[in-house]
């Protein structure tokens, strides 16, 4: 699982500004929370296949991930 989280995170780091374009909604507190669970690999295949798009629709859910995967992946 941690090898899937660090290809995650240099995937997402690859974006780099070519994100800008997306959504930045803000995010609920229960999206900040599915993003974590995400992160921790504690979320099913369906939830995560759900959470996926809506994550790589909107800068800031791509931002909170990254920020979270990188202290994962050194």
């Amino acid at each position: 699982m941690n090898d899937e989280i660090s290809i995650i995170a240099q995937f997402l780091e690859s974006l780099g500004p070519e994100v800008s374009g997306h959504s930045a909604t803000p995010l609920s507190d229960e999206q900040i929370e599915m993003i974590k669970q995400f992160a921790d690999g504690k979320l099913d295949a369906g939830k995560r296949d759900e959470l996926l798009p809506e994550i790589l629709g909107n800068e800031k859910a791509l931002h909170e991930l990254v920020a979270l995967l990188q202290p994962k992946s050194l």
